[in-house]
C-alpha cells in the first residue's frame, strides 16, 4: 500500500493533479482533495475527479465524493472537491 503522499505523487504523474491525499490507517481508504490554493478559482466537481481516478487506476473503487460549493459567489462554483477511494484486487473491483 502506498502512503497518502506517495499516492498523490503517483496520481499527479498520471495527470490527476490532487492537491493532497491522505490514507486512513483504520480502513486503508484514500481521501483525495482537489482545490486551488486559497480557493480563488473553481475546480471540477468531485464526480469528475472520481472518473479520472478510476480511469487512471482501474483497481480503484470509489467510496464517496463531496463538493464544497461557494454559494456566495456568482455561479456557485465548486471550490473544494473530495474523493474517497480504495485500491482493491482486480477481481474484486
Amino acid at each position: 500500500m502506498l502512503s497518502g503522499r506517495a499516492m498523490c505523487r503517483h496520481l499527479v504523474s498520471l495527470d490527476v493533479p490532487a492537491q493532497k491525499i491522505r490514507r486512513s490507517q483504520d480502513t486503508g481508504d484514500y481521501v483525495a482533495d482537489f482545490f486551488v490554493p486559497e480557493m480563488t478559482e473553481p475546480v471540477a466537481p468531485a464526480k469528475e475527479w472520481a472518473e479520472r481516478i478510476k480511469a487512471a487506476l482501474p483497481s480503484a473503487r470509489i467510496i464517496d465524493t463531496h463538493d464544497t460549493i461557494a454559494s456566495w459567489r456568482p455561479g456557485q462554483p465548486v471550490i473544494y472537491a473530495t474523493v474517497i477511494f480504495q485500491l482493491v484486487e482486480p477481481d474484486k473491483a
